[in-house]
């Protein structure tokens, strides 16, 4: 009986070698709802960016040679729940870049609709739907991340929530001002 007794006892404090440790399981910590048919609407790229209109964002990582902006009236979220934006990237020396974008927010999702400059943009070939890093010094991980989506609920940010944590250099989620992300 003891021999029974003692043998139960080491069963139920031996830990299997494969057990599921939610901390360690880096492409899982997104919300991701379940799965159903999913079909993206369709896109109207526009032609430009309005540099009148543009909200600047800080990327974290050192990289000081650029400035990140996202133009104001461009941050819409679509029916098919794809948030679309246009970004503008402006080196140091003036050289600038500006594309259409979408995130899928739940997902960790980005797709490019069209490139540019401060010309205009142009419509991308034919763009895929790509995994954003998980790496800060990236404006994308920066915007899924900390402003345009709700890492929780897997569900885009309020525009008016984006833009004050922009302007205030903080998260969305964080009450405090100089939380630096």
């Amino acid at each position: 009986m003891k021999a029974v007794l003692f043998l139960l006892l080491g069963l139920a404090t031996v830990t299997p070698v494969n057990a599921y440790n939610p901390l360690e399981d880096k492409d899982k910590i997104d919300y991701v709802p379940p799965e159903e048919e999913w079909h993206e609407a369709a896109v109207d790229i526009p032609q430009t960016f309005h540099a009148d209109n543009l909200q600047t964002f800080t990327v974290k990582g050192g990289n000081d040679r650029f400035e990140y902006a996202i133009d104001r009236g461009s941050l819409q979220t679509g029916v098919d729940g794809v948030t679309r934006f246009t970004v503008v990237i402006r080196s140091k020396q003036g050289a600038v870049n500006s594309s259409y974008e979408g995130l899928r927010c739940g997902h960790r999702e980005h797709k490019v609709y069209a490139y540019g400059s401060d010309k205009g943009l142009t419509p991308s070939a034919a763009s895929d739907w790509q995994t954003i890093p998980r790496d800060s010094s990236d404006y994308r991980t920066v915007l899924y991340e900390d402003l345009i989506c709700n890492l929780l609920s897997g569900q885009p940010n309020p525009p008016d929530a984006v833009f004050q944590a922009m302007q205030a250099g903080r998260r969305v989620d964080s009450p405090f001002f100089n939380s630096g992300y």
